[in-house]
């Protein structure tokens, strides 16, 4: 397909969702005590994949403690967002798990440091979750890519109080976020998707340098337009679109959208 755009002449992006897997896939594996966790954490689960009678008496437990009846899910290491399915699965049984940990033998058991350590991560990730959704969806266009960047990258610079013994994984994963989609805002089929759409505009760059040469990239498009106007008759009729951002603002990536948002209206 990739040959097929470049015979063709037609310019192509990356896969947005393959760069933020490749980005969480460098920040997992920064952080040993992470990754010591997740190994853990797959022997357990393993453990009862692959026995029927170990799932029952599992499943008894949650019957028993009125827990909900959920399998643990494994993850799968070419998605990333499986790893986070997993962690989420396992802690929502932290307490069916435990009391089946002392009443039968598991091939590895969890730390109360690395039942934290997974709640963190767990929360770091979640943002990286909702743009992969977003991103992933039927109706996502180029222009969500420079705002949902630009709004993961803040939330991943700021500093929390439950960022103790994750700081290396959450650093690594800004360091990557960075480096990986560094020229989304240089590069026109980018900068001038979020320029024209009303939902975005201008208000979402994080490089003052790279405004100027998106707003030529802009002006250069629309002169092609014209020129294409004066040799047909035939007017495209303009696409209406919703001048709200993508995401929910009731979500943790969301809500920095409308913060960046309103502090682009202040300094104007």
């Amino acid at each position: 397909m990739k040959k097929a755009m470049d015979e063709l002449g037609v310019p192509s992006l990356g896969c947005v969702a393959h760069s933020l897997q490749l980005a969480v896939h460098e920040g997992l594996l920064s952080q040993r005590s992470i990754l010591d966790a997740l190994a853990n954490a797959r022997k357990i689960i393993g453990h009862f994949k692959h026995s029927t009678l170990a799932y029952s008496k599992l499943q008894d437990i949650q019957i028993e403690m009125k827990v909900p009846v959920k399998r643990l899910l494994q993850d799968v290491q070419v998605r990333w967002n499986s790893t986070l399915y997993m962690m989420q699965s396992l802690l929502g049984q932290k307490r069916t798990l435990s009391v089946y940990a002392a009443e039968h033998n598991l091939p590895a058991t969890l730390t109360v440091n690395q039942w934290g350590l997974m709640e963190r991560a767990v929360e770091i990730l979640a943002p990286f979750e909702e743009l992969t959704r977003a991103v992933s969806a039927e109706t996502a266009t180029t222009a969500d890519v420079i705002p949902a960047i630009a709004a993961l990258k803040r939330v991943l610079s700021r500093e929390q109080a439950t960022d103790e013994g994750v700081k290396t994984m959450k650093r690594t994963l800004l360091e990557a976020v960075e480096r990986r989609f560094s020229h989304v805002e240089s590069d026109p089929l980018y900068s001038v998707a979020s320029l024209v759409d009303p939902r975005y505009k201008d208000r979402y760059f994080a490089d003052p340098n790279s405004l100027g040469p998106a707003k030529d990239a802009l002006i250069r498009e629309v002169e092609k337009m014209e020129e294409l106007k004066k040799a047909s008759s035939d007017v495209p009729e303009e696409q209406q679109s919703s001048k709200k951002p993508r995401l929910s603002t009731d979500t943790s990536l969301g809500s920095v959208f409308e913060e960046i948002l309103q502090e682009s209206e202040q300094e104007r």
